[in-house]
């Protein structure tokens, strides 16, 4: 009974409870937690306030021109002042509106919670920027009115370093991008003054349209009376609509519905007014009316660049120039929707971003335009005028009637075509060459391709003939009335050139040329026979005569390969002997170029009348080589034999000279083939120099160990350097010692090898030397340094102007055309005159009295020059004075010689007596070889101007070099603009 009671009592309160929680009220929903604070003071550069927005909901909150309040808290952790510029994003989908918006979302109103906060405008920054300075360690509840944003927008606090950044980047790219859309314009607008067509007349229409549409999404006319209608977003799809219009009006210009597509030329058109009425309506602001705007414009973008790929795709060429430009613009209106949609966020460069796009577009239509003959050409002629003209200026009788739709009347054609011939016919106007069907099949076009541009026609040509055919085409083009006769190579598509002559007159209309017409014919079988007959002609000549040494009448060394060459089976018997005159350089020197010319003809003369049945040849400077394809002794006998003739005393002048030889000896039957058997002698040859000279060693396999490198290798592979651009031209800075700025540069021939890498001018400036290619070398480094020194010049135009310097020697300064070749570079390049100087050395100077004048002319033809090494040659005070130099170049081993001891002090002595006596004679100074900069203190002390070394830079390429100049010049030393 007790357990029954307690049940019962339990069930009670049971009940009880759950009737007193039905009638309780019901608790109101938890509100969700406020956003954490924005920290102020965080080092981030940008702060997006967006996600801790509060918007306001009291009653009456509302403002009536459709702005919004919204809260925010910001803190401030750090023990300074944080200053925050505050800026209005642009949310996605505000374009797309179905009423118009009168303004962008920007900040109308901002307030802040304490009074130690700082609230202010900051219009530097934009038209609707704000700036917070929040005191250190606080928290701050702001209160921020936003204008044109129903939901919360976003909004980006900025550090002010970081936001002027932003916005001059932002600026500079704004610029440039509207610089390079409007110049394409005017160049475009420009191109349709001059020439009239439709073409660049919309394409300039185009461009300024588009420009003014992508200004207009920038925010440009923001706030202005543009604006006062339709709103920032109207005028954008106003003006975006109008350059779509424009473009596809431009599309119809190239390629014209009716040539395509004839019944749907009349929509065409009514669909151009249509999209001008649908933007003139989201100009004013009607409801809907900008998104439907913005729509048809990625749609209309679309389709005019698949119309231009179509017609491209079906031959028309105009349409294939232009359809890359339609694609880049139909990208800016697919980026444009991608942003409008927040495909790319809510940032404030976002409506600036197509401008890439936009630019590159509009660089490739104008270029398109402008260099392209398919464009060019759109008026062209259908028929041909020239006869037109024929027929107005002939007797007016029955038998001089042409057919206005037919030029080529069937009688005439009919001949033509029976005499294999085919019509030729140039529009010079139009820059159209109309074709016969049998000219065209003549040349392997199709029938179908007889009409063509004048630029399609000329890539038909053989390059090698371009230039005559059109030196030719002009010269008779003024000419009118007089038949010539053309000669060149053509071909259709890929198969063999065609020989083709072009008998033809220049037809004029009121004296101005009109046409060239005339009369194509195929004469390969003629040209080949001619060819052919010339090449046997050749061959009989080659065969009759060898090359020749002018000096001696030896054969020369393309000779001697040739020598060696028709040995054949003959070539294991032969025995090959090098010859190399001992000290000939000194007996150069001592008897001047007349008298070591007659050393050589009396060597020459000496080894004919040998008795040795051989093929002398004379194979460099003061080289000889022998071919014995049956020597009747062993090869030790034959050299010692000429050795001794050749150790005899030779006359010039009254005097005897003793010009002693060194012989090397190989032998065919241990050399692989001519370039081994060469390169065997040669090593015997440097044996018997090792030995003193005036002896003959023969080749043996030990020598190999003496190898020095191929010669013979080492000038071909030189050749080829010279003729595939392995070779360049690197310049070590010349200082002006005085402000450290750059004065000029010395310039340094490179090698870079593709199997050894960089190559010392050291292992084959001497080489060169001797076997004369030191002329083209010289000739490639003179060339290089003027036109880049022409650059620098036109880049840094300053006073005194910048300089390069030359290596020069003797030889090439003596070369027949050097001369001419310099007064040509220094006429051509534009350079400073005196700015291109050439180095000579001293001793080059000292060891021929006949230098000084060809230096004089040389001065004389505008060109710098200095004394290189000077100090170490034999030249002496007397001679100096008279040489017409500009410049000393003290050689490095002076500088060397400075220091602490006494010979150091010797050093400086000399080193202040060169610079004293240079001043003295009005000559400037150069210092080699700077390597610190107590070097560069002490030349500077004594007065040297000028100072180059490793101290203040290697050696640099072109590009480097400019990179230098651009670091190092002397600003005050730069021409003040404006």
């Amino acid at each position: 009974m007790t357990r029954l009671r307690r049940i019962a009592v339990f069930c009670f309160a049971l009940a009880a409870y759950a009737a007193a929680a039905h009638a309780q009220p019901a608790k109101p929903p938890a509100s969700p937690p406020a956003p954490p604070p924005i920290n102020f003071g965080s080092n981030q550069n940008v702060l997006d306030l967006k996600s801790s927005l509060i918007p306001d909901r009291a009653p009456g909150s509302a403002e009536t021109d459709g702005s919004s309040w919204y809260f925010v808290q910001v803190t401030n952790d750090s023990v300074r002042p944080a200053t925050r510029v505050l800026l209005a994003g642009q949310p996605p989908r505000s374009a797309l509106a179905l009423l118009p918006k009168p303004m962008r979302p920007s900040i109308m109103a901002l307030a802040g919670s304490d009074s130690g906060t700082v609230v202010e405008t900051a219009s530097a920054y934009g038209r609707r920027a704000w700036r917070v300075i929040v005191p250190p360690v606080s928290t701050v509840r702001l209160a921020i009115r936003v204008g044109a944003a129903a939901t919360p927008p976003a909004l980006f606090a900025w550090t002010e370093p970081a936001l002027s950044s932003h916005n001059r980047q932002l600026a500079i790219f704004i610029t440039a991008v509207g610089a390079l859309i409007a110049a394409a314009a005017l160049i475009t607008g420009g191109l349709a003054v001059l020439i009239g067509h439709a073409a660049p007349r919309w394409v300039s229409l185009t461009l300024l349209l588009l420009l003014l549409a992508w200004l207009s999404g920038t925010g440009m006319f923001d706030g202005s009376l543009a604006t006062g209608y339709g709103g920032p977003y109207g005028l954008s799809a106003f003006l975006t609509v109008l350059a779509l219009a424009a473009g596809a009006r431009l599309a119809n210009a190239i390629i014209p519905i009716r040539e395509i597509w004839p019944k749907y030329e009349k929509h065409f058109h009514r669909t151009l007014y249509g999209l001008i009425a649908l933007g003139a309506m989201a100009y004013v602001g009607l409801p809907a009316a900008t998104v439907l705007t913005n729509v048809t414009i990625v749609l209309g973008s679309l389709a005019v660049a698949g119309y231009l790929f179509f017609a491209g795709r079906h031959g028309h060429k105009a349409a294939q120039v232009i359809a890359p430009s339609a694609a880049a613009f139909a990208l800016v209106a697919l980026a444009a929707a991608v942003m409008a949609v927040g495909g790319l966020g809510e940032n404030l460069t976002g409506p600036a971003a197509t401008g890439g796009f936009a630019a590159a577009g509009a660089i490739l239509l104008a270029l398109a335009v402008i260099a392209s003959e398919e464009i060019a050409v759109l008026p062209f002629l259908h028929g041909s005028y020239a006869a037109k003209l024929l027929e107005a200026q002939a007797p007016a009788t029955a038998e001089t009637v042409i057919d206005h739709m037919a030029p080529l009347n069937s009688l005439a054609r009919a001949a033509i075509g029976a005499s294999h011939q085919g019509v030729f016919d140039m529009d010079f106007r139009a820059g159209l060459l109309t074709l016969s069907p049998e000219a065209a099949q003549m040349i392997g076009l199709s029938v179908h391709e007889t009409t063509l541009s004048h630029g399609d026609w000329i890539a038909h040509v053989h390059p090698e003939d371009r230039e005559v055919y059109s030196r030719a085409l002009e010269e008779y083009r003024h000419r009118p009335g007089l038949a010539f006769r053309l000669e060149f190579r053509a071909r259709g598509g890929s198969g063999p050139y065609r020989w083709l002559e072009l008998r033809a007159t220049i037809v004029s209309e009121q004296e101005v040329p009109s046409d060239c017409l005339g009369l194509l014919s195929d004469i390969t079988q003629r040209k080949e026979a001619e060819f052919a007959a010339q090449t046997a002609e050749s061959e009989r000549k080659r065969e009759a005569a060898l090359p020749r040494d002018p000096l001696t009448g030896l054969g020369n060394r393309v000779a001697l390969m040739e020598a060696l060459d028709a040995l054949g089976e003959g070539f294991e018997k032969s025995l090959f002997a090098l010859l190399d005159i001992d000290r000939f350089k000194a007996i150069h020197a001592s008897l001047g170029d007349r008298g070591a010319d007659d050393i050589l003809r009396q060597v020459a003369q000496r080894l004919t009348g040998l008795g040795e049945p051989a093929q002398i040849f004379r194979t460099g400077g003061d080289s000889f080589a022998f071919l014995f394809a049956n020597p009747r002794r062993a090869p030790q006998p034959i050299g010692n034999a000429l050795a001794e003739v050749c150790g005899k005393p030779y006359g010039v002048e009254g005097r005897e000279v003793f010009a002693p030889c060194s012989i090397g000896l190989a032998s065919g039957a241990q050399s692989e083939d001519p370039l081994a058997l060469i390169k065997n002698a040669e090593l015997a040859l440097i044996s018997a120099k090792r030995q003193g000279g005036a002896c003959a060693r023969v080749y043996s396999t030990d020598l190999e160990t003496l190898a020095p490198g191929d010669s013979v290798a080492l000038e071909s592979e030189l050749r080829h350097a010279l003729a595939s651009d392995q070779l360049d031209v690197f310049y070590q800075p010349i200082i002006r010692l005085s402000d450290r700025s750059v004065a000029g540069f010395e310039a340094l021939l490179r090698w870079q090898h593709p199997v050894k890498g960089l190559i010392s001018p050291g292992d084959f400036i001497a080489h060169s030397e001797e076997t004369g290619l030191i002329i083209g070398l010289g000739r490639f480094a003179l060339e290089r340094a003027a036109t880049d020194l022409a650059h620098w010049q036109r880049y840094f135009p300053l006073k005194p102007p910048l300089f390069v310097s030359v290596n020069f020697s003797r030889r090439q300064l003596k070369d027949a055309g050097f001369e001419a070749l310099l007064r040509t570079i220094l006429s051509g390049s534009g350079i400073a005159p005196g700015t291109l100087n050439l180095e000579i050395t001293e001793s080059a100077i000292a060891s021929d009295p006949k230098l000084p004048q060809i230096m004089g002319r040389i001065r004389d033809a505008g060109a710098g020059l200095s004394i290189d090494d000077f100090g170490t040659g034999a030249s002496t005070l007397s001679e100096f004075r008279t040489l017409p130099v500009d410049t000393v170049k003290i050689d490095k081993s002076f500088l060397a010689r400075h220091g602490g001891t006494d010979i150091d002090t010797d050093g400086e002595v000399v080193l202040s007596g060169i610079v004293a006596m240079a001043h003295e004679l009005k000559r400037a100074v150069v210092a080699e070889g700077i390597e610190s900069e107590a070097d560069a203190q002490f030349l500077a002390r004594i007065g040297c101007e000028f100072g180059q070394g490793y101290y203040f830079s290697p050696a640099l390429d072109g590009a480097g070099a400019l990179e230098y100049i651009a670091r190092h010049y002397n600003t005050a030393a730069a021409p003040e603009l404006g």
